[in-house]
């Protein structure tokens, strides 16, 4: 030991009281910087050197420098704030989604029904009136086209969901790949021993929260505890990023995903996963949190070829709400005037039915009976006659019914009963044509008894279309509102059918909605769709506001641990200052002792 000794010591004090400084620095410059975790240096003794008086101590030098990251409240936050993303997205698109059905300065599907019923009160009072037909069909009109334009608001939100799906994997793709190129960087520099990649390490985690905002991922690293404390040493390579069961970080290597439709018959896009070995598995169902759980949920995670609709959808289950709505209106309205006087009746074609098709088979046609009534030209009713549905009962035993010889007027002559004055036939399709044997006479009717037979089958219908997509008032009754018929009987004076129309309102439908039939009037059936998306999007805001809270919480607990404060960091500096003054002052006193010696000799 000797002078220079205590030179080298105050040389290590200097070194390391510079090195304080410029960490401190780092960390004030970077104060504002996002996800930025403060750094400290780790000092201790230099070894000592043995001496016949003992150890003597040789200074002190910089261990490490490490970054103030606590794993655990780091992954709290990578929950919270999918939690967050997740909420945020989906009351975000389900408000908008409820304020379409919100019915304000007279318009909406609510008003509409009520123009609806006040148009045929009308007409039941003034049968005969050109003025007040035109005001119905323009009420029907406006019912149906503002249908139409709720389902293709639902269908266009689905739509855009969809690419919103395509546009976040395409982000969580980037996000990987910036990942894997940080990793190699990281890898560079952790493979020198004691260095430490902090900022770099940053950038990563960064990085990591931004993709656990779209997607719920699993991270794994290679973790030692050291003294207790817990270090990660994966150096870039021993890290993985894992969704829905599959890899798509590799430590330097990464698998993106890959969207695609399932088959020329589905519109709407799937996510899958390629291996090493090139093997394509479709992961959608099970991809959940963040954003892309919330565009899932919404708009489904699985397509039915068979119903052409996604399933698991919220946004689907409003528009199968508006479609039975549609449809319940439809059916029971063309029912009601399918009892409407007319020459012949002639049944639309139904998917899947033929003429041996039990028609219980469909959900639509209750068991029963409707009549048959005819007419004379001036509106006398003739007779009926009462045909009976049941589980067996098909088009063509419909058909057999009609042609069957009876005495449907009780009279006992043979020549003017149903089976006298029409023909029924049925053609392999389904179709039931009933046509008067002699033109001009004659006038048929359907009058209903509860199994909606003329509703479903499409006899004389006022509405056309199968859904809220399409529904439409019947092409010839718009081109031409004199066509509308406000009495069954076609009978000047008489609106008996129009006042059936108006106690529609007042009718219990069974409608066919998701989840099972309900059993309510139009009116409220609208306003229970209203309420369950209404309800959604309260219940969407109120999660919304907790991941915001817990989100708030878990930052400012994370912000304690890694945050840069101020006033904290203005006492480091302060502290590396006066101990760079004290190593200057040995330094200082080290160099006069040496001109002293020096002095000595002279």
């Amino acid at each position: 030991m000797g002078i220079f000794s205590a030179l080298g010591i105050g040389y290590s004090g200097l070194s390391t009281s510079q090195s304080g400084i410029e960490t401190t620095s780092h960390n004030i410059a970077n104060v504002n910087t996002p996800g930025y975790s403060r750094q400290r240096i780790e000092q201790k003794a230099a070894y000592p050197l043995d001496t016949a008086s003992g150890e003597v101590g040789t200074g002190v030098k910089v261990e490490d420098i490490v970054r103030m990251h606590d794993e655990f409240v780091y992954g709290r936050l990578k929950g919270a704030s999918a939690s967050l993303a997740f909420g945020t997205f989906s009351e975000t698109t389900l408000r908008e989604i409820s304020d379409s059905l919100t019915d304000l300065d007279n318009k909406g599907i609510a008003n509409d029904l009520n123009d609806f019923f006040n148009g045929w009160s009308k007409l039941s009072q003034y049968p005969q009136d050109g003025a007040a037909k035109l005001e119905v069909v323009n009420n029907m009109k406006q019912l149906a086209g503002d249908l139409n334009t709720l389902h293709k608001r639902f269908s266009d939100v689905q739509k855009r969901l969809d690419g919103n799906l395509v546009e976040s994997i395409e982000q969580v793709n980037d996000l990987a790949k910036k990942i894997v190129d940080l990793n190699k960087q990281i890898n560079k520099i952790e493979n020198v021993p004691h260095r430490h990649a902090n900022d770099l390490r940053d950038e990563r985690d960064r990085l990591e929260l931004e993709m656990a905002k779209l997607v719920n991922i699993s991270v794994s690293k290679n973790n030692v505890k050291i003294a207790g404390k817990e270090t990660h040493t994966d150096a870039g390579n021993g890290y993985n990023i894992n969704i829905a069961g599959h890899n798509i970080v590799d430590g330097v290597t990464w698998h993106p995903l890959e969207l695609a439709q399932a088959d020329k018959a589905t519109p709407f896009q799937s996510v899958y996963d390629i291996d090493h070995n090139q093997q394509k598995t479709d992961i959608t169902e099970q991809l959940r949190g963040g954003k892309v759980g919330a565009i899932l949920d919404l708009r489904g995670n699985r397509y039915d070829p068979a119903t052409q609709k996604m399933e698991n959808s919220k946004v689907q289950k409003y528009i199968d709400h508006i479609d039975a709505f549609a449809k319940g209106l439809m059916l029971r309205a063309n029912t009601i005037y399918g009892a409407a006087a007319q020459e012949k009746i002639e049944t639309k074609s139904i998917p899947g039915l033929d003429q041996n098709t039990p028609l219980t088979d469909f959900p639509e046609i209750k068991t029963g009976d409707f009549k048959l009534v005819v007419y004379d030209n001036a509106g006398n009713r003739l007779l009926d006659r009462a045909i009976t549905i049941d589980d067996t009962t098909t088009m063509q035993t419909i058909a057999d019914a009609i042609n069957q010889n009876r005495d449907d007027t009780g009279d006992n002559i043979a020549t003017n009963d149903l089976d006298d004055l029409f023909n029924a036939s049925v053609s392999s399709d389904g179709v039931l044509q009933i046509t008067p044997k002699t033109a001009g006479l004659y006038k048929i009717a359907v009058e209903d008894n509860g199994t909606d037979f003329a509703g479903w089958s499409g006899v004389n219908p006022i509405f056309e279309g199968s859904s809220a997509k399409d529904i439409a008032v019947r092409t010839e009754i718009d081109k031409n509102p004199a066509l509308l018929a406000a009495s069954m009987s076609g009978a000047d004076g008489s609106a008996d059918l129009a006042t059936q129309m108006v106690n529609l309102q007042y009718e219990t439908i069974a409608f066919q909605a998701p989840g099972g039939t309900i059993n309510q009037t139009l009116s409220d059936f609208y306003r229970y769709s209203a309420t369950t998306i209404a309800d959604d999007a309260y219940s969407a805001s109120v999660a919304k506001d907790s991941a915001e809270l817990l989100h708030k919480t878990v930052t400012e607990q994370m912000q304690s641990v890694s945050g840069v404060d101020m006033d904290e960091e203005l006492m480091q500096l302060m502290k590396f200052q006066t101990a760079y003054q004290a190593s200057a002052k040995i330094i200082t006193t080290v160099d006069q002792m040496l001109n002293t010696l020096l002095g000595i000799k002279q």
